[in-house]
């Protein structure tokens, strides 16, 4: 007569299965996590370096699904910026032309006073007119391009740069240096080609290389 054999099951599969998915819902989540945070990181640190400022830095946000603390099979990341056009136009460095039959762009040199406090924009050409009670003078600088200067007191010596200290008595109406100085304050030009600081595409495909790794260290952190 054969043998006979009774196999006692403890632990259902079932339950074993469950355990595995579970684990592997917390490495992919903690992984795909970790991916958001570090692009998150290294797009804000591109910001800093290109000198747009804190406030553009921190407009980048992220944000990890499923939320809650919840795990998943499948979760997914997402990563934006609060200042879309601005981060827009830094990674597509677009050339801007003029527009409503203007001729040309006032780019503003660093003579140019700041409408408020640190942060603000330049004046405009107009508002510099206001602060300093006079008209814009002009001449050609070549390749198409006009600078556009006020006069700083005296007879005519060349357009020269006048000291922060001496703009600022200017500006605040305390009279003209002692001796003759034109102040570059706009470079006018017909198209201006704005410098590519950003690299949001490269930052993105660099995170997405290290989702396996990271991944695999998430599992065996999850175990």
């Amino acid at each position: 007569m054969a043998p006979r054999f009774r196999v006692e099951r403890k632990t259902k599969l079932r339950e074993v299965l469950a355990a595995i998915k579970d684990d592997i819902a917390a490495g992919a989540t903690a992984a795909i996590g970790e991916v958001q945070l570090g692009l998150k990181g290294e797009l804000r640190q591109q910001v800093n370096a290109a000198g747009l400022g804190g406030k553009v830095g921190k407009s980048w946000q992220g944000v990890t699904y499923p939320v809650g603390g919840k795990v998943s099979l499948s979760p997914a990341a997402f990563v934006y910026s609060k200042a879309p056009k601005i981060v827009d136009a830094f990674e597509r460095a677009p050339t801007i032309r003029t527009v409503n039959g203007r001729k040309y762009l006032a780019i503003p040199t660093a003579n140019v006073p700041r409408t408020g406090t640190r942060g603000h924009p330049p004046m405009t050409p107009t508002e510099v007119e206001t602060a300093f009670n006079q008209d814009l003078k002009f001449a050609r600088a070549g390749n198409g391009r006009l600078i556009a200067y006020i006069d700083a007191g005296g007879s005519a010596s060349g357009v020269r740069k006048l000291s922060g200290k001496q703009l600022g008595r200017l500006y605040r109406g305390k009279g003209a240096p002692a001796r003759h100085v034109q102040v570059v304050m706009f470079i006018l030009t017909p198209t201006a080609k704005m410098p590519k600081r950003l690299a949001v595409d490269d930052a993105a495909a660099h995170w997405a290389d290290q989702v396996p790794s990271i991944l695999e260290r998430a599992l065996s952190d999850a175990r």
